[in-house]
This record gives C-alpha cells, sequence and structure tokens, in this order.
C-alpha cells in the first residue's frame, strides 16, 4: 500500500510539471465540507448498532483539462472517517461497549471528471460527473470507549494506533487499532460555476481497516464516507 501511495504522489507531480504552454489548462482549487462517515461492518451477534459519526474534510486540488469536457482532478484531502459501534443491547445488558472512532486520514484522489455545459441559462456552469480510485494513509484520531460492566459505567479516550500488522483472529484490539493504509473508489457529483463549486462525493473503501479481523469475515470493516464540499477555483 505505501508503494501505490508514493507512485500516486509521483504521478500527480508528473502531471503538475507539465510544460508552461499547457499552464492555462490548469487550475487550482481548495474545498472544505462535512463527512458522514461509517464503516461497512459484518454483523455478529454482538453488534447491536453501527451508526454513523460526522467529521471534517479539507482538501486542495488541481484540474488538469483536457477538453472543455473532460478533465483529470486529483491533490490532497485530510480526511475524517470513523463510525460509532455498540457491542451489547444497552437496554437488556448490565455490560456493553460503545467504541466511537474518528481516524484522520491524509488522502490522494485522482478522478476522471465530466464537465456538462448547462447552456445559455448560466454563463461558466457545468455540472459535473466523476470518479476515480483514491489511497490514504491514516495519520491521527481519538477513541473513545465508554459502556457499563456489571452495571458499573466507565469512559476512556485515546489516540488512535495506526499499524501494517495484522493482529490474532478474535484479539481485543478490534476496535482500537486501524490498519495505516487505506484504498478505494470515490464517485462525484456536482456543479461548477464561475469560481465557486459544490459537489457530493461518496467513497467506498476497499480495504478491511479492522487488523484484528485479518483471517475471517466477521467484524471486517471497510470505509464508506458521504461528503458534502464548497470550494472555490483559482
Amino acid at each position: 500500500m505505501k508503494k501505490i501511495f508514493v507512485g500516486l504522489s509521483l504521478f500527480t507531480a508528473l502531471l503538475l510539471a507539465k510544460d508552461c504552454q499547457a499552464q492555462d489548462m490548469i487550475t487550482y482549487g481548495l474545498k472544505g465540507g462535512y463527512n458522514f462517515a461509517n464503516v461497512r461492518a459484518t454483523r455478529k451477534s454482538d453488534i447491536v448498532s453501527n451508526s454513523s459519526i460526522g467529521a471534517f474534510a479539507v482538501a486542495a486540488y488541481v484540474d488538469l483539462s483536457f477538453s472543455d469536457y473532460f478533465s483529470l482532478q486529483t491533490g490532497l484531502t485530510v480526511n475524517g472517517k470513523g463510525s460509532t459501534i455498540t457491542v451489547g443491547d444497552k437496554n437488556t445488558n448490565l455490560t456493553w461497549t460503545e467504541y466511537k472512532s474518528n481516524p484522520i486520514y491524509l488522502e490522494l484522489p485522482v478522478n476522471a471528471v465530466a464537465k456538462i455545459p448547462i447552456g445559455d441559462m448560466f454563463d461558466k456552469c457545468n455540472i459535473i460527473l466523476g470518479g476515480g480510485p483514491y489511497v490514504a494513509m491514516g495519520v491521527s484520531g481519538r477513541n473513545n470507549i465508554s459502556g457499563q460492566k456489571i452495571g458499573v459505567s466507565y469512559s476512556e479516550d485515546y489516540n488512535i494506533k495506526f499499524s501494517n500488522e495484522d493482529q490474532p483472529v478474535n484479539s481485543t484490539n478490534y476496535y482500537g487499532e486501524f490498519k495505516k493504509y487505506d484504498f478505494g473508489l470515490n464517485a462525484l457529483a456536482g456543479i461548477e460555476y464561475h469560481w465557486a463549486t459544490f459537489n457530493i462525493n461518496y467513497s467506498y473503501g476497499l480495504v478491511n481497516v479492522n487488523p484484528g479481523a485479518n483471517l475471517t469475515q466477521i467484524d471486517r470493516f471497510k470505509n464508506r464516507v458521504w461528503s458534502v464540499m464548497f470550494g472555490v477555483r483559482f
């Protein structure tokens, strides 16, 4: 995964190193927004609920136009992900645990984008549709664990640990540790109007980011994120 991240970074650098004759085909932008993040978790008997968590996203990107109707967008995004998972029923059990995880990733997407001019109704206004792969590296984040043990409440808050090492099946650190690298697919739709942009993005993770479930389908977690982003172009 590290090689993929480095390779895509080099690919981006090569695209940005085009000669000056192509500079009029390159625009830059900044975007920020809100994520509705979750994980796809294989259900098992002790996972009672798996709900989304709010997080932020901030991106700097470049748009490399090949024509008025098609471009390649790439850049770097600081992306919050995660979920809230409850193990054990709060209403009927004296022992239950709620894991609220908010990992933060440095993400590199490469999206092919089609631009559809609306026409004479709005000047310089395009509907945009696109998608492509992304690779991400975990850099920070927090875990909050709360619950009850035989009726006694407890709470714990600590930094997320990222690791490349798979843990033994049924290890105890299911929800407190994440894989260092993530990889997946993006789909986006939105509008460009003069210098302003708006888009909705869906991120579909393909990597099991839970190192405690490397050999079994049970408790495999894969990131799923809906994003709403506003931005400006230069």
